[in-house]
């Protein structure tokens, strides 16, 4: 069989390529870039191949070199393509593996790679080919693996979750999955899918009237007969005949359940053709409630599935939950996906509980990799808090230390104005250990009472005392980060920084005697006067992307930029390719920092 890896540049596919060499090390398998192969043949780099001939001459060459790889004998290939590949050169009976991160759209900027439109900003050119690309990866993939956030390397349990995935080995999935349309756009997806899911521990598959025809339906129930479907009514039927017709009575005969919605109306008709003790009545729309209510004891299960917008009404609906959990499934949903690790945290606790292939019905819904991450059963858990925390490392970089402890690792967003309400709440729901970052490194200190330290990033609950603990683990990453500084700015007032937040104490500790400045004015802050009559042989970056950072001035030519962010949109690296200055991530601070709170961890269970 051939797969071809494709995804949106600086996704890691060329990463994820090198763990599955690993993976299938045992198997006759070949793995292929085809960027590296195109420089191995013609003795030139991707960069140099754009800059003396154009994106038209290599677009064509890499054409050619995709034909000519797939008449190479083989048993089993994944050929990983770059980005701007024209996919409808790849033939039909070849397996398309799309392969998805959270940030995709968010933009990147590249300091290693080609320009593609330099009149543009790096990341406005990202985006003009990214939306259009997203829409060619998703008519074309037979397959999508949401990749989590962050570095895979020594991370075994991650890895080991992985290589199920990709290798299609998974088991005892549990949960329920939406079945897609998209799967039946060829024959080869659906066979793939039934491959992949069939037999392997799934607890429902769900088959919703309004995504797929009434043949495809019937067709599940045939040939997914020994798994448990659940049918769902999304499209209003006609009138009390329509759910009469004989087809469908024998596919609501062979389900194990049915979804009536009271949006459609009262189930007093369907309930005539059907059992009750088949019945899940949902709630989607609060407007629905009274009559919701009005017919619950005539439903074997109740699905509460409300948008949610407050910490404090998802603690109303967990607590609805919790009330009777043999009978009802809680299902927040929200514009964003913020629910996504409250979902993860009901794991084995209630009937109903979606994971996602590709979109899934709500971006609340877990990826395939994140539940399968989650043990079986969720009591207890560790979190990264603050806003935003889509794109954290921090899940993935704690894996393996939170496995052996059989606690998943969650990221909970919590807004600059929700602290008060929403850390109690997540504290009630099992919140143990804690990795804290912008902007709530200041409430964290306040809520372990610390003596000495203004703001904290790591905290752990002690059972024992009943209270919490924490510390600050930032000096230390930020000592790694700029590690050597002296040798570039033996003179402190040349090293600027530029913005500085809830680190700037931190900052002022490390570097006294260096000039800061404020992002959003582009002023001297009070005590750097001195850094008007001065140039930067360094730059600090530790502000955020938005519309108050402002950029630093054009006469300033840096040597280095340090960042302190580690996100692939960063200001910090933006301005790093503006100014031509060598560029260090926040990715080192990072790693240094969460050293350090694995210490902190150990520690404190030693003495608790």
């Amino acid at each position: 069989m051939i797969t071809v890896v494709v995804g949106h540049r600086g996704t890691g596919k060329t990463e994820m390529m090198k763990r599955l060499q690993i993976y299938l090390r045992d198997e006759s398998a070949e793995i292929i870039d085809l960027d590296e192969s195109i420089e191995e043949k013609i003795g030139k780099t991707i960069p140099e191949l754009f800059l003396e001939h154009g994106e038209a001459y290599f677009r064509e060459l890499e054409r050619q070199l995709f034909l000519e790889t797939l008449q190479k004998p083989h048993t089993q290939m994944f050929l990983v393509l770059g980005a701007g590949f024209d996919l409808s050169v790849i033939p039909e009976n070849v397996r398309v593996l799309w392969v998805r991160r959270n940030t995709d759209l968010d933009g990147r900027i590249f300091l290693n790679r080609p320009r593609l439109n330099p009149e543009l900003s790096p990341l406005e050119e990202f985006h003009k080919r990214a939306v259009v690309r997203e829409a060619r990866y998703r008519e074309r993939a037979d397959e999508v693996y949401l990749m989590p956030e962050g570095l895979f390397e020594n991370r075994h349990h991650a890895m080991a979750v992985e290589k199920a995935l990709l290798t299609h080995n998974l088991h005892d999935i549990g949960g329920a999955v939406t079945i897609p349309a998209e799967v039946f756009g060829t024959e080869k997806r659906w066979e793939l899918f039934k491959a992949r899911f069939l037999n392997r521990g799934v607890g429902l598959f769900e088959l919703r009237d309004d995504l797929l025809t009434f043949e495809q339906i019937q067709r599940v129930v045939q040939e997914m007969a020994s798994e448990r479907l659940l049918y769902s009514f999304r499209t209003k039927p006609e009138n009390a005949e329509a759910l009469m017709q004989e087809p469908l009575i024998a596919v609501l005969n062979r389900v194990a359940w049915i979804d009536w919605p009271v949006e459609l109306g009262s189930p007093e008709d369907l309930l005539r053709v059907i059992s009750s003790d088949k019945l899940i009545l949902s709630l989607h729309d609060e407007s629905r409630k009274e009559l919701w209510q009005q017919f619950s004891h005539q439903a074997a299960h109740l699905k509460y599935a409300p948008m949610v917008d407050t910490f404090s009404d998802l603690k109303k609906g967990h607590e609805w939950q919790q009330g009777e959990p043999s009978r009802r499934s809680f299902l927040p949903r929200s514009p964003d996906g913020r629910w996504e690790w409250y979902r993860r945290l009901q794991k084995g606790h209630q009937l109903i509980n979606f994971w996602r292939e590709g979109d899934g019905t709500a971006g609340d819904q877990p990826s395939l990799w994140a539940w399968m991450m989650t043990p079986e059963v969720v009591k207890d858990f560790a979190a990264v808090l603050g806003d935003p925390v889509r794109h954290s490392f921090t899940p993935l970089e704690h894996s393996d230390f939170f496995h052996k402890k059989s606690l998943p690792v969650f990221a909970v967003a919590i807004s600059r104005d929700e602290w008060d309400q929403a850390f109690p709440v997540v504290q009630g729901m099992g919140l143990r250990y804690a990795a804290v970052t912008s902007p709530h490194k200041e409430n964290a200190a306040k809520v372990c009472k610390h003596e000495n330290l203004k703001a904290v990033n790591t905290l752990f609950w002690n059972e024992k005392t009943k209270s919490w603990q924490g510390t600050s683990t930032d000096d230390q990453g930020f000592m790694e980060l700029i590690e050597g500084v002296g040798m570039i700015a033996p003179l402190q007032k040349e090293i600027f920084v530029w913005g500085g937040g809830g680190v700037l104490e931190m900052i002022e500790k490390a570097l006294p005697h260096a000039s800061f400045i404020s992002s959003r004015t582009g002023k001297p802050r009070a005590g750097s006067e001195d850094a008007e009559t001065l140039l930067p042989k360094i730059v600090i970056w530790a502000a955020p992307r938005g519309p108050e950072t402002q950029m630093p001035p054009a006469h300033w030519n840096p040597a280095m930029v340090f960042d302190l962010n580690y996100k692939e949109d960063s200001m910090g690296r933006e301005y790093a390719q503006r100014c031509g200055a060598n560029y260090q991530s926040g990715l080192v601070m990072f790693t240094a920092q969460a050293q350090g709170q694995r210490m902190f961890w150990r520690k404190s269970e030693e003495n608790a």
